[in-house]
């Protein structure tokens, strides 16, 4: 070959190149980077609709939250085009996800369900509740700048880890990769 490009995870390029003879001072600066999981929950409540109430819940649509377990809650059913069933994503705070990393799916689901009814005071039960791990989702400290290369290897590392943690950091990230390979 004569480069790749690693566009994965943080930690999983981290192992990669740290044995690979990356430059001292590209191996530094990836090691700064600092990546935290996050457990999102999905939720849905198609009965939620009531005659007079555009939805259930609270009057706003997103949030961020200073709950000891949430930190951001998202109505996804008030997006353009949606069809009218009360849908929410509720994403756990860095630090409870980081602390409940490798705990029963059920026992999260049950602990982020109790926090989202805190929050909105829907106490409803939903037809359909799930939860997912993250486990390199929240970039806490990014790379600086919008990829790494070292020309010596041909080795080249891109993410939304570099830039921030948002699916547009992802796509900048890539992108300036490419045209530095151009």
């Amino acid at each position: 070959f004569d480069r790749v490009v690693l566009a994965m995870p943080h930690p999983q390029i981290h192992d990669l190149l740290l044995t690979s003879g990356l430059a001292p001072d590209l191996r530094k600066t990836l090691t700064a980077v600092h990546v935290a999981p996050c457990w999102t929950l999905m939720v849905a409540y198609p009965q939620a609709m009531q005659p007079g109430l555009p939805h259930l819940g609270p009057q706003w649509n997103a949030a961020r939250s200073t709950h000891h377990r949430i930190s951001w809650l998202a109505r996804e059913s008030s997006k353009p085009g949606r069809e009218p069933i009360e849908r929410w994503t509720v994403q756990a705070s860095p630090a409870w996800s980081t602390k409940h990393l490798e705990d029963d799916h059920e026992r999260v689901k049950a602990k982020l369900l109790k926090g989202f009814a805190e929050i909105t005071g829907i106490r409803a039960t939903p037809t359909h509740a799930v939860v997912h791990r993250w486990r390199f989702a929240q970039t806490q400290t990014p790379l600086g700048r919008s990829h790494l290369f070292d020309e010596a290897l041909g080795i080249g590392a891109c993410g939304d880890w570099c830039l921030g943690h948002r699916v547009e950091d992802a796509f900048v990230s890539g992108l300036e990769m490419a045209l530095a390979l151009a």
